[in-house]
């Protein structure tokens, strides 16, 4: 429980310099400067009545000091310096669908780059930081500067960082060659349990039991007769519906429009549903069963054995294409007796051999820059049953049969925390700068000492120049080299979620039901719905087909709880802008649905029919560019 009054950065205040209530702390032994003859040196004794200003000269000559002395290079160990550590790049993800087993590789980048070279990049980008006289090596004075290694896995996932005083960087910890300095390899080769850390895959989270009440309440609504099916009429009554519960008159019906007071309105704290394996509270979260998460080329034996606890129906130990659900190519490829059964050697070659699907995400600090990509020969990616469709530059769903996979490259576009801390820092910075725009020891210390316990903290740290001066352009920059491990702070969440009948109504994931997506609604439940014994199509659609599916989301460990559950309850009163069609079409679209209606048209009846093609009452985004590039080969005649 929290501390009344303190909040964040306040309790990090306490923990890493003791409370306001301690006293103030007598000045700090360590390498102080006095100037002589123009040179700076190290050791002179600090003045009771305060700290020495540190001179903006030669700032090479301030490292020699006398806790440090100098007797020339120490005999080179014999062992050679630590290779510096490589951060996983892959994971692969297995998923126990009900047809078939799934097994997708996931390779991780970060703005296009491995993960090992964007860590190599960010310690470099650091170790420069901390090498204030640019000669390439950390003195023994830089190094009791750099961020401890302990403290960075704190910092990647938590967004703070707190020197850990029990075990500081000092020069005998990285200085690996005794030459009584540290070069970057040995700088990099320190950061072992941070390189371990940095990229994690979590438990997957569980279904939200809120959305099988949203989707009952919504298949009761269309289910005109109570017999627990949809047909062709009753879903196509559902546009009937735009009529008397269109509150906001936009031809689009939102979730909070179509049942008002249901407890899944969004404006309602959903109450949670008991649902087989499920949670017994929000609290107590369960583990989903159907999907795990390994990292790559390191399946365990055990999942062979669980296929054919889960796909052996007959129990013979030997599972059948039937069985299987595999697809013909895969099927023969591993069936190399060719008997027509796959024994447990056999099976064993799919945990072993190629996945059945290779998928890129790759991370950066703006969403619009997050990559989804599906990098398997596309000819093999429809052999193998499975169907691509891009949502978004970072997302990319996949369907096999009837299992949903949604593959994202997360970044939390407004719940950054980090930025939280960092505006909380800057104030705690300007308020002890004043007027003047630097820190200097004396403002945060006396009576100043309770309010800026933490600038006191990095004063020394991030005073690059040595200058005793904290100026905001070095603070800034303080707090940028920390923030190149919280974006390296990588996290794995699986999750899975069964979507509402709202969402699977929803095609363009708007929040919203269109005029078109209500008129397309039949066609696209329908392909859920498996076929009857003999093969023959289904004639109604119910509750089963609506299949859990299995997210994947790449995110900053520290966004994992935003990226991690999925959203329920769509926004519906976000419009989205159009970004294609001609601009008469992008403006007359006023409802974002992707059509123009009769209402929003500007123009005649005449000049709207002539437009509409299929005589649907909308123009689509199809009809607007035929039109417009009809209009423009007239122009060119005249």
């Amino acid at each position: 429980m929290g501390v009344p009054g303190l909040g964040v950065l306040g309790l990090l205040c306490a923990a890493v310099v003791g409370t306001a209530a301690e006293p103030a702390p007598s000045p700090r032994p360590g390498p102080t400067r006095a100037t002589i003859s123009g040179a700076v040196i190290a050791g002179a004794a600090r003045p009771a009545t305060g700290p020495v200003a540190r001179s903006a000269g030669p700032r090479s000559a301030a490292f020699a000091s006398t806790w440090f002395p100098y007797s020339g290079p120490a005999a080179r160990l014999s062992v050679p310096v630590a290779t510096p550590a490589r951060l996983t790049d892959g994971y692969e993800v297995v998923v126990y669908a009900p047809h078939r087993p799934i097994r997708v590789r996931v390779d991780l980048r970060y703005e296009g780059k491995t993960l090992s070279d964007r860590w190599r990049t960010a310690l470099r980008k650091v170790f420069d930081g901390f090498d204030r006289d640019g000669d390439g090596y950390l003195s023994a004075f830089e190094v009791q500067y750099v961020f401890t290694d302990g403290s960075l896995v704190n910092l990647m996932q938590s967004g703070v960082y707190a020197p850990d005083p029990t075990d500081p960087p000092t020069l005998d910890k990285l200085d690996a060659d005794g030459d009584r300095r540290v070069s970057f390899d040995e700088f990099a080769a320190y950061y072992k349990k941070s390189a371990a850390r940095a990229v994690q895959a979590f438990p997957p989270f569980n279904d939200n039991p809120a959305s099988a009440q949203a989707t009952e309440a919504l298949f009761n609504l269309f289910d005109l007769n109570g017999d627990g099916k949809l047909t062709k009429a009753e879903v196509a009554a559902a546009e009937t519906l735009l009529a008397t519960r269109d509150a906001d008159e936009d031809e689009c019906l939102s979730l909070a429009e179509l049942i008002p007071n249901n407890r899944t309105d969004p404006r309602v704290r959903a109450v949670p549903v008991p649902v087989p394996n499920g949670p017994a509270s929000p609290a107590q979260p369960t583990a989903p069963k159907n999907v795990e998460v390994y990292d790559s080329g390191r399946i365990p034996g055990k999942v062979t054995q669980r296929l054919f606890k889960e796909y052996d129906k007959d129990g013979d130990f030997e599972l059948t294409r039937a069985e299987s659900g595999f697809d013909e190519l895969t099927f023969a490829r591993l069936d190399t007796d060719g008997n027509g059964k796959l024994s447990g050697e056999e099976l064993d070659a799919w945990r072993t051999g190629p996945a059945d699907l290779d998928v890129t995400l790759s991370l950066a600090p703006k969403a619009a820059d997050c990559r989804a990509e599906v990098t398997t020969d596309a000819a093999a990616v429809a052999a193998r049953g499975f169907t691509v469709r891009r949502t978004e530059p970072g997302r990319v769903r996949v369907r096999h049969g009837r299992q949903p996979l949604d593959f994202w490259a997360f970044a939390a576009v407004l719940r950054d925390g980090r930025a939280t801390l960092k505006q909380q820092l800057r104030f705690q910075f300007d308020q002890a700068a004043g007027t003047k725009g630097y820190v200097e020891e004396k403002d945060t210390t006396g009576q100043m000492a309770p309010q800026f316990q933490l600038i006191r903290v990095i004063l020394e740290p991030a005073d690059f120049n040595g200058d005793g001066k904290l100026t905001r352009a070095e603070f800034d920059r303080y707090l940028d080299l920390q923030q190149e491990f919280v974006d390296l702070g990588l996290a794995i969440s699986p999750a899975v979620q069964t979507p509402t009948l709202f969402q699977l109504l929803d095609e363009n994931q708007d929040g919203r039901l269109g005029v078109r997506e209500l008129r397309t609604a039949w066609d696209r439940l329908l392909a859920l719905e498996p076929p009857g014994p003999g093969g023959d199509k289904a004639e109604v659609v119910t509750r089963a087909a609506i299949q859990s599916g299995v997210s994947v989301r790449l995110s900053r460990t520290t966004d994992r709880f935003a990226a991690g559950q999925p959203v329920v309850f769509p926004n519906g009163n976000q419009v989205t802008v159009p970004q294609k069609g001609p601009v008469w079409f992008r403006k007359m679209d006023r409802n974002g649905d992707g059509d123009v209606s009769r209402a929003e048209f500007l123009g005649t009846k005449a000049e709207f029919d002539a437009i509409d093609a299929d005589h649907d009452g909308l123009i689509s985004l199809e009809e607007a560019e035929a039109h417009d590039k009809k209009m423009r080969k007239d122009e060119a005649k005249k």
